[in-house]
């Protein structure tokens, strides 16, 4: 692997490793797409060999009862041959989707990300991007395993969205979310330590459940979340950030709950639909930690 040639090294940092998609589910699409409109072909090429007189309507039920009846064999042809050439469309549809899906190229260096479609590079600093989002989709999104990346700089901008066709993704998934901590504390704790707030974006439970088989997948409506040295605020409400006590992280329900010293749950939510989520946690580590001492001298 070569760093970019249109990035400066001190920039970017040093290439750590370069990602592309698969071309097999590509070649697969097309491949059945051709075979299907051949037949397509074939069968009104059969149409002409049938015998003259060959008329009358034809019936008959299938394996499980349903039945059905076409007014002549040539019907039957033309009805079998636009069945085929609608499937062999429709693999065309999802192969030029996916092939725009497939596109991006990504390198990721140690200081951000660089995406290349059509020999067209787009650079991303970690340190920039403010949401990065994490959900399922497909087959084995309601097991709640993570098959897509998207991120963005903030919410004026669109999310470019990863997929799990790219070669190596779960590690690539990995590798940025462990840059994207190292670039972004640095900046969030100094805005602490000055006595501001970080906001942090979140989708609702009900919204990620529903992301995970809606085909919209990135047209979320998002709440904040402002995190502070001395609050937490979250629909409107304000918490001590001295009364907060827990942060626990179910793996089973894929929640993060946070509970106050009485007990009471402060904040409860799917830990994905807490954008940039790995910066959120250890934002919370590091304000716990800083307030450990006081606590002990209660």
């Amino acid at each position: 692997m070569q760093p970019s040639p249109t990035q400066v090294p001190s920039a970017t940092g040093e290439l750590i490793a370069s990602f592309r998609h698969g071309k097999g589910f590509l070649i697969f699409s097309l491949i059945v797409g051709v075979v299907l409109l051949g037949l397509a072909v074939f069968v009104l090429y059969l149409g002409t060999l049938l015998p003259a007189g060959s008329e009358g309507p034809i019936a008959g039920e299938t394996s499980r009862g349903l039945s059905f009846s076409f007014s002549s064999p040539q019907t039957l042809i033309y009805a079998t041959s636009a069945l085929l050439a609608v499937i062999a469309l429709g693999m065309f549809a999802v192969y030029a989707w996916h092939k725009k899906l497939r596109a991006p190229v990504y390198n990721v260096f140690e200081l951000g990300i660089e995406r290349i479609v059509n020999g067209q590079r787009h650079y991303t600093a970690f340190a920039d991007i403010e949401d990065l989002y994490l959900f399922g989709s497909g087959q084995t999104a309601m097991t709640g395993l993570i098959t897509n990346l998207a991120y963005r700089r903030n919410a004026s901008e669109p999310f470019h969205r990863v997929i799990e066709s790219l070669k190596g993704f779960y590690e690539f998934q990995q590798l940025v979310r462990e840059r994207h901590v190292l670039a972004r504390m640095p900046a969030v704790v100094a805005t602490l330590e000055a006595g501001g707030s970080v906001t942090f974006n979140c989708v609702n439970s009900g919204q990620v459940w529903g992301k995970r088989v809606s085909g919209n997948f990135l047209k979320i409506n998002t709440s904040p979340i402002a995190v502070s040295r001395t609050f937490l605020q979250y629909k409107g409400e304000n918490v001590s950030m001295a009364s907060l006590r827990t942060v626990d992280l179910n793996a089973w329900t894929e929640n993060v709950v946070i509970k106050d010293e009485s007990g009471k749950v402060v904040l409860s939510t799917i830990a994905t639909g807490i954008l940039s989520h790995d910066v959120f946690l250890n934002t919370l580590n590091a304000l716990f930690a800083a307030q450990e001492p006081a606590r002990e001298r209660v």
